[in-house]
């Protein structure tokens, strides 16, 4: 691992990060980033890896499904795998944050393991988990002293230092456990059947988002009645089926915001609006701006060149 420094964020289509963050053997990376950097800011983005993002000067605003949070120097925010997130600028300049990026295997091992099964998967899949600002509690300030460590840590590299690093994540996640545990306890165990029903439920809505889609249609692609199919996605994703349709729809609606020119009826068709005033609704009630409000201030977000996309956002 190498000492923190600045990495510029690039994505392909899907707003997929290409960064790689770490190594195989030890999926982690901390990169130290400057917010007024192009390369930086404003690009709507996503990851497979954990972020747990602290500011070190200055103030940083971070955009997620769930709100907008202003962080100042010292505070920090938690951001889920698969989730799409966004770094801005404020009025103030120089500001920085570091962020440690990092896979859950580094947490729970071995894929078969307790600790993935009941301290891992209940955490990363819980949708209203999707992000989470640490400000004002005291195990706030206990998460972002311990990612202030790990920068040092991986800085001085000190014989044995991984091992630090992995002891330092394991206690960051505990904290997150112990003070998340009411809403972790909502969640039941997802099973093996569960799971590979929302892939299948998941795919059907992949393949078919941009058609007038029913909740009928969607349980008939897994071979279930509508309850049921409303039951899956309750227990795996805590959402419900047209939920996650729309927020997927409104996904794909960005890739052509930032992508295309076509205008704002084109988009609400081809991402399977009944209009355009619905997609608009959806969209600021998703995103807080309406979508020509966003495309003025994110067009050309992804680079024309990586215009292939190589995967679908994930998570949640």
């Amino acid at each position: 691992m190498a000492v923190m420094k600045f990495r510029p964020i690039v994505v392909d289509s899907a707003m997929q990060e290409l960064t790689e963050h770490g190594t195989e053997e030890f999926p982690m990376s901390m990169d130290k980033q400057q917010v007024e950097n192009e390369d930086c800011s404003r690009i709507p983005h996503w990851h497979y890896e954990i972020q747990i993002s602290v500011v070190t000067r200055g103030s940083v605003k971070f955009r997620t499904p769930v709100g907008e949070f202003v962080l100042r120097e010292g505070e920090g925010i938690f951001i889920n795998r698969g989730i799409l997130h966004e770094i801005v600028p404020m009025e103030n300049t120089g500001s920085v944050y570091i962020c440690a990026n990092f896979k859950p295997e580094l947490i729970y091992g071995q894929s078969s393991s307790v600790i993935r099964r009941d301290y891992v998967d209940p955490l990363i899949f819980n949708y209203n988990l999707q992000a989470i600002p640490l400000q004002t509690e005291p195990w706030h300030r206990d998460v972002c002293a311990l990612v202030l460590e790990l920068g040092q840590i991986n800085d001085a590299q000190k014989y044995g230092y991984e091992l630090e690093m992995q002891i330092r994540l394991c206690r960051i996640w505990h904290l997150l456990l112990v003070h998340n545990r009411e809403e972790l306890e909502k969640a039941t165990v997802i099973t093996f059947s569960d799971k590979q029903r929302m892939k299948t439920l998941q795919t059907f809505i992949h393949k078919n988002y941009m058609e007038k889609l029913t909740l009928a249609e969607i349980a008939q692609a897994a071979r279930v009645s509508r309850s049921e199919c409303c039951r899956v996605f309750k227990r795996v994703q805590h959402t419900t089926p047209m939920h996650y349709l729309m927020h997927y729809r409104i996904v794909q609606s960005i890739k052509m915001l930032t992508c295309t020119e076509l205008n704002i009826s084109e988009i609400a068709q081809q991402a399977g609006f009944s209009s355009s005033s619905y997609y608009t609704e959806c969209f600021k009630s998703k995103m807080h701006c309406t979508p020509m409000e966003y495309r003025k201030q994110h067009g050309n977000a992804v680079r024309p060149d990586l215009e292939k996309g190589r995967g679908e956002p994930g998570g949640q």
